[in-house]
């Protein structure tokens, strides 16, 4: 009987070790990703800002202004309803 919980517990063992390398891989996997995804972006903008200067503008200014707004209308979590 003591050998089935030892075999149980190695069992045991061996999935959380393979969920934690799992884990590492998928975070490693989600970096990558983010990276490969901000290049495309930059070098889409700056192929934008190449061939239409005037649009490539009107598109900053926009991201702008959606910044600005979203930093103004943000709750930050240090204000308080009760003070």
């Amino acid at each position: 009987m003591e050998r089935l919980a030892q075999y149980l517990d190695d069992l045991e063992d061996l999935y959380y070790t393979v969920a934690l390398l799992m884990e590492k891989i998928r975070r490693g996997l989600q970096t990558c990703a983010v990276i490969a995804a901000s290049l495309v972006v930059q070098i889409g903008c700056i192929m934008l800002a190449l061939s239409q200067p005037p649009l490539a503008l009107a598109v900053v200014c926009l991201t702008i202004v959606g910044l600005l707004y979203r930093g103004a209308t943000a709750v930050t979590g240090h204000y308080s309803a009760a003070s």
